[in-house]
């Protein structure tokens, strides 16, 4: 039997937590040690709240930032300097752009957007001695592309040493499980997201993150049109032509970026892009229902 935690708003959704293989007083340590994790981290890398670390830092306020602070900061630099391009902690800039275009009814133009996405094509600070300083504006510095996988990584690092038979955390689509049992999981159609819809998908985790990014149930409308919240930081422009990206990866950080990553290439460059890696898989659904894997993601579904 499986013991369930709910926890909601947290992170910006609702995040519920799966706990395999131990009695009630044990399972309600692990919710309460992993609930502490979640509330901590996100004061740290919050950019809605003004006063977290990440705010304070950007704004010149944190001379000695956290470890935790340092290391997230640190992978967000790898993953930026990433061949595709297609993750950038700066991207706030641009989500800005697009809500203020929802705002005004009017969609930005090309050359705007390109101007936009052209001065946050460089990493917007360095790594000093282990610590980021910045080299740039880093008051809109925006990690929730990686952050929220990085702080369910690190809940289930706080409760993973007792040896349940499984937990599992999903936060609003990033899935996270741990333990000896395996955890099946359902990817929903992202052309038609209702409860009552069979999933397009099925897989098992076992000790693995899965990342899904879509357009269905986030985004904003600009002028009469929906457009996706994923933004590709190469060009400014929504990423409208794929419906969702599920990824599959040994922990929810790597999941939660990689998602971001290859939401923003055509199925054909995603498959290739994923394909020498053995550990990740991936599943592309197209704006039309069309869907691309490659072999890692058809291994671990069965396909």
């Amino acid at each position: 039997m499986a013991h369930v935690f709910r926890h909601h708003p947290l992170l910006g959704t609702v995040v519920e937590l799966r706990i395999v293989g131990t009695d009630d007083a044990t399972a309600e340590w692990a919710d309460a040690e992993m609930l502490d994790e979640f509330v901590r981290l996100e004061r740290v890398f919050s950019a809605f709240d003004p006063q977290s670390e990440l705010r304070r830092w950007g704004r010149g306020e944190v001379h000695d930032p956290s470890d935790e602070f340092c290391t997230l900061m640190a992978a967000a630099l790898r993953w930026q300097r990433f061949g595709t391009g297609g993750f950038n902690p700066a991207t706030g800039l641009l989500a800005a752009r697009w809500r203020r275009a929802a705002d005004e009814g009017r969609l930005p133009t090309d050359s705007e957007l390109a101007e936009l996405a052209a001065s946050i094509a460089e990493p917007r600070f360095e790594l000093v001695d282990g610590r980021p300083v910045p080299t740039g504006d880093c008051t809109m510095l925006d990690l929730n592309a990686i952050a929220k996988g990085f702080i369910v990584d690190r809940a289930l690092e706080r409760v993973a040493h007792r040896g349940f038979d499984a937990v599992c955390v999903n936060a609003g689509g990033d899935l996270a499980h741990r333990g000896r049992s395996p955890w099946p999981v359902a990817i929903e159609n992202p052309l038609r997201p209702y409860d009552n819809e069979p999933p397009v998908a099925r897989l098992t985790l076992q000790n693995q993150g899965l990342a899904t990014s879509g357009r269905s149930r986030r985004g904003v409308r600009v002028a009469g049109e929906h457009r996706s919240h994923v933004i590709d930081p190469r060009t400014g422009a929504t990423v409208d032509h794929l419906a969702s990206v599920s990824v599959v990866a040994p922990d929810a950080m790597t999941a939660d970026v990689l998602a971001t990553v290859v939401g923003c290439l055509s199925a054909t460059e995603v498959v290739e892009l994923v394909e020498p890696m053995a550990d990740v898989g991936v599943l592309v659904i197209d704006r039309d229902g069309r869907q691309s894997c490659d072999s890692t993601w058809r291994t671990l579904s069965g396909a």
